[in-house]
């Protein structure tokens, strides 16, 4: 997946979700989530085990005996990297991968959409840990903690080099427990600390705002979480209640989630056909067709013209969807080329509760279109500036006509234009 033409990458919405503080799986490559969390209760075939594991059994020896750190390094931690390391030989970078048994409950969590942590979405840019947006009614938001803070320590320990998940670590914790963050907000010089009870927070999935002087309802979906479609519903509802009459559907930085919530908002604007392939590795294409029960669903938004916005981090079951919206040409296609990342994950369990996810089949748009490795091609390519940043539609109440044309946001601007003609 190229492109010629510069572009902006969006924090992907994964590691910001992560930030809420629910689970460490933020390294996935390219933010990207599992998309067919069902857990295989099939019993496979034994294999040929492997016949010579000479080499492996030196290996652990020379680092027992030499390594200079080897009394900290446990078995476990050379067996969870060994498989890790298997799996990751298999070249299905990002997607095929190890979860020890805390990172597979990590994930289920955030697949519920639910997280134990402070409720704030975190972003990482030229090395800085800052704040993009508090949930309302979260600890971090009852405490003081503001859009545009740095985080700076927690309980002390400076965040200086820290990741995603090394961030996730230190403030994740039980419900009811404490933790101090400290903040540079924003146009202030040092900073303060802030004391708040972690609780759990339902990070959101939908949010939507109506575009300044327009009838268009901006919809941003961030993961394709439980309750999804749900949300998505309630959010066409009120939108349609403030009198839209066409939408621009935001995928930009969605990392994927589950694939059934793909089909089921993708069937909330489409009547028949299919929303994709899965293909097995044996070329064997099984077709997920739009789910009729939506019916209702469609019928309200039938009239209603669309734009789906995407771009370098629009990944997996968003990619789905944006391939059945452009195949049946229900909706244009405005960004830059997404991530590739169809493929469909499997959770195959071990017995000390730690998962092997591996890629099963792939998923191909429903005129054939491969996902995996190539993306989904706008039919608008339209880049973002360096520097230049996504609105998200909770930006837009509180703008003017000329403020939104000013914020540079390329992306949207070109939706609008298209869906104003």
């Amino acid at each position: 997946m190229s492109s010629s033409a510069p572009t902006h990458r969006r924090p992907s919405r994964l590691p910001l979700i992560l930030s809420v503080l629910a689970a460490a799986m933020i390294a996935f490559a390219g933010g990207m989530v599992v998309d067919h969390l069902a857990v295989s209760a099939q019993q496979t075939a034994q294999a040929e085990p492997l016949k010579d594991f000479t080499i492996y059994e030196e290996a652990v020896q020379k680092i027992r005996e030499n390594y200079v750190g080897s009394s900290s390094i446990t078995d476990q931690q050379l067996l969870y990297g060994s498989i890790s390391g298997m799996v990751t030989a298999l070249g299905d970078t990002g997607h095929s991968r190890f979860l020890t048994p805390q990172q597979y409950q990590q994930e289920v969590s955030q697949l519920s959409g639910k997280v134990a942590g402070i409720g704030v979405l975190v972003t990482q840019a030229n090395g800085q840990l800052t704040v993009e947006r508090v949930i309302a009614g979260s600890p971090a938001a009852g405490a003081g903690v503001l859009a545009g803070d740095q985080i700076t320590a927690v309980d002390g320990t400076s965040t200086s080099g820290m990741t995603f998940d090394q961030l996730a670590a230190v403030i994740r914790g039980d419900p009811g427990t404490q933790v101090t963050i400290s903040v540079i907000h924003p146009g202030a010089a040092t900073s303060v600390d802030i004391k708040m009870t972690r609780a759990t927070v339902t990070a959101p999935i939908v949010d939507w705002g109506m575009v300044p002087g327009t009838h268009i309802a901006d919809i941003a979906l961030y993961e394709f979480d439980d309750g999804a479609s749900d949300q998505m519903k309630q959010a066409i509802d009120a939108a349609k209640l403030q009198g839209a009459t066409a939408i621009v559907f935001d995928l930009r930085g969605n990392p994927g989630g589950l694939a059934d919530q793909a089909r089921s908002v993708a069937s909330e604007f489409l009547t028949t056909g299919n929303v994709y392939l899965e293909q097995d590795a044996s070329g064997n294409r099984t077709p997920i067709t739009v789910d009729t029960s939506f019916a209702s669903t469609e019928a309200e938004t039938a009239g209603l013209p669309m734009i789906v916005l995407v771009d370098h981090d629009t990944a997996s079951a968003a990619e789905i969807v944006a391939g059945a919206l452009q195949d049946s040409a229900r909706a244009g296609i405005v960004g830059v080329t997404t991530v590739g990342t169809g493929t469909v994950l499997q959770a195959f369990p071990l017995s000390d509760g730690s998962v092997v996810l591996l890629g099963i089949a792939d998923w191909l748009t429903p005129s054939g279109h491969l996902i995996f490795g190539k993306g989904i091609t706008p039919d608008q390519t339209v880049p973002l500036a360096t520097g230049a940043t996504p609105l998200d539609p909770t930006n837009l109440s509180g703008m003017t006509a000329a403020s939104l044309q000013s914020s540079g946001d390329a992306q949207l601007l070109a939706a609008i234009t298209d869906l104003s003609k």
